[in-house]
């Protein structure tokens, strides 16, 4: 009996010790368990502070690079303004009075010689277009300017200012097809001519110059007939149809 009594008192409390190691253990668990989700809680917030003050900056960096990277064309010895060789001329950056095609001859050569390309290339898929005005003098720009300002309210947005058109380097080129209805405006754009420039002119060096929806920047309507000689170099860069010269550049 001694010995039955003694085994069920060692059994009891050999239960009972068990029982109080799981509890210290567990506890002990259960308490690092709630140390660790608190540690991590706080690493998450200090990470996602981070985060958030690292993006703050990259926004602030990216926007002053924004307006260190706007540019303010200079004049080439010949009286053109330009950025890198590209002549720029909008509302703001104009030519001389005497400037000619002939100031930038060689430039006025690659784009004949690129469109002449254009054209044929564009024949092969049963395309055809020609040029309505390339080169205008600054005495022609002004006496049609003048003509404008006499037909129409705004006639700013249709038509350049002398010395102010982009016409009077010879880089400028207003197409059309065969159906003179749709030369020099909007009813262009519903022509397999325009929709073959739209998707082909990018790859002989040409842009459409004001595209639509971009008054606000360029000044000008959208002209579908329009289009501008830049060079291979850009025109790649430009080849979505939607980007103004202003925003390429970045020009002020």
């Amino acid at each position: 009996m001694r010995n039955i009594k003694k085994i069920k008192v060692i059994t009891s409390f050999s239960i009972i010790l068990v029982a109080g190691i799981f509890m210290i253990v567990g506890a002990k668990n259960i308490s690092s368990g709630y140390g660790k989700n608190i540690v991590y809680s706080q690493i998450n917030e200090q990470v996602k502070g981070v985060k958030q003050e690292k993006n703050t900056k990259v926004k602030k960096q990216k926007k002053e690079n924004q307006e260190k990277k706007k540019i303010k064309p200079s004049k080439n010895e010949n009286g053109a303004y330009n950025i890198s060789g590209t002549i720029i001329v909008n509302k703001e950056y104009g030519l001389d009075k005497d400037y000619t095609y002939n100031d930038n001859q060689g430039l006025y050569d690659e784009a004949t010689e690129a469109f002449e390309k254009m054209q044929k290339d564009a024949e092969k898929d049963r395309v055809w277009f020609h040029i309505v005005n390339r080169y205008r003098s600054y005495a022609v720009q002004s006496w049609m300017h003048e003509k404008y300002k006499k037909e129409r309210e705004n006639a700013s947005m249709f038509s350049a200012q002398a010395g102010y058109s982009e016409h009077q380097t010879g880089l400028a080129f207003d197409l059309n097809g065969k159906n003179q209805e749709t030369s020099s405006n909007e009813k262009f754009k519903d022509t397999q001519e325009y929709k073959w420039l739209k998707e082909n002119a990018y790859k002989y060096g040409f842009i459409l110059r004001y595209p639509e929806g971009k008054t606000d920047i360029t000044g000008y309507i959208f002209e579908p007939w329009h289009y501008r000689y830049v060079g291979t170099d850009i025109s790649y860069d430009l080849k979505d149809g939607d980007t103004t010269l202003e925003e390429y550049f970045n020009i002020k």
